[in-house]
């Protein structure tokens, strides 16, 4: 398994403590402990390494993410499986719009269907959606991880609101 985009590998450590036995590697352009320094559009592996490769809330905010997707789908295996996810159109839009930020009726993930379009890959597509309760606390840790300076009205919190995370999955025939 590939995960493309690992960052400090807190994906992989997951799928180990979860019991996976498998190889299970991870690039990124600022790689942490026991990920490989490497850029999503230039992959350093050969072809058909992977049975599986890993692109979660990456693609979008890459430069050239439709060469990132062919890279992606060079490293896999006849029969291996291209996943790609990304925050769907509802993800904390109560929240957001809470906080007086407009929301849309796109999310990040349309970038992903769009790029297996372009590309030729047919998927299937699973909306997972959970309820969350924000309180003020999290709401502006929220802002602040998007590098916004938004004043929270602590009176319109906590908030019921839900994460959606669209998945897409590929098989490489």
């Amino acid at each position: 398994m590939l995960d493309i985009g690992a960052g400090a590998g807190h994906g992989l450590g997951a799928l180990a403590w979860r019991g996976h036995t498998g190889r299970a590697v991870g690039v990124d352009p600022i790689p942490g402990l026991g990920v490989t320094a490497g850029q999503a559009e230039a992959l350093p592996f050969p072809d058909g390494t992977f049975d599986v490769a890993l692109l979660v809330r990456v693609l979008a905010h890459l430069p050239d993410p439709a060469r990132a997707l062919a890279e992606a789908w060079r490293v896999l295996r006849p029969g291996g499986q291209l996943v790609l996810a990304a925050q769907g159109a509802d993800h904390l839009a109560g929240t957001w719009r809470a906080l007086g930020r407009p929301t849309s009726a796109n999310g990040p993930d349309n970038a992903l269907r769009e790029a297996l379009q372009a590309a030729g890959h047919p998927a299937w597509r699973l909306d997972v959606r959970l309820p969350v309760t924000l309180t003020a606390d999290n709401a502006e840790a929220l802002v602040e991880s998007y590098g916004l300076r938004l004043t929270i009205n602590p009176a319109r919190f906590p908030i019921t609101d839900r994460l959606h995370l669209c998945v897409y999955i590929a098989v490489k025939s």
